[in-house]
């Protein structure tokens, strides 16, 4: 078990390394950051500033080291569309996702082991091969496809259930649980 779990704990940091230079990657070809922080009148020296600031003058394995290590770290410097810490921008969201994230996984248990022992109880009716069917397509979709297809469903179709605009973190003004109603 002890050899078992040193395996995954060796993997689990190479996929983070892999993850590392992907993202790594998609930064630097998404476009030069000081192009989103910076107005289009801005001088030459003034942008030179900034790149230096930003360390995108270093040569491209340094600013990878200072990437990965801070991000080590979880230090993700300051978003460039908000001007704030990025950190304090997912510790602001945390509590929303992790609400949405744990009711989502309870709800699944539940109608998953539901589901289940239905199947396996009565195993030849049309029902259970109804719900087989719908746990199989459930898998196989993507989770966005089917986010959509929920949101079109519930939003859309039913109508009678409210849409949420403008979400907010848990807290903030708006409606209940900090989420504003838009108009039906």
């Amino acid at each position: 078990m002890l050899a078992f779990t040193l395996r995954r704990a060796i993997q689990a940091i190479g996929v983070m390394i892999a993850v590392g230079i992907i993202s790594f990657s998609m930064f630097r070809f998404a476009g030069d950051p000081v192009n989103q922080i910076v107005s289009i009148d801005t001088s030459a020296a003034e942008r030179a500033e900034i790149r230096k600031s930003l360390g995108l003058d270093d040569p491209v394995p340094v600013q990878f080291a200072h990437y990965f290590a801070n991000a080590a770290q979880f230090k993700f410097g300051v978003s460039y569309q908000f001007r704030l810490p990025v950190a304090d921008l997912l510790k602001e969201r945390m509590p929303a996702t992790l609400e949405l994230a744990i009711c989502a996984t309870i709800l699944a248990m539940v109608f998953g082991i539901l589901m289940g022992v239905y199947s396996a109880l009565k195993r030849d009716t049309l029902l259970a091969k109804l719900l087989q069917a719908v746990s199989l397509i459930g898998i196989s979709l993507p989770t966005f496809l089917i986010g959509i297809l929920l949101i079109y469903l519930f939003a859309v179709v039913l109508a009678g259930c409210p849409r949420l605009a403008g979400a907010r973190s848990c807290g903030s003004a708006g409606g209940p649980r900090g989420y504003s109603r838009s108009p039906a």
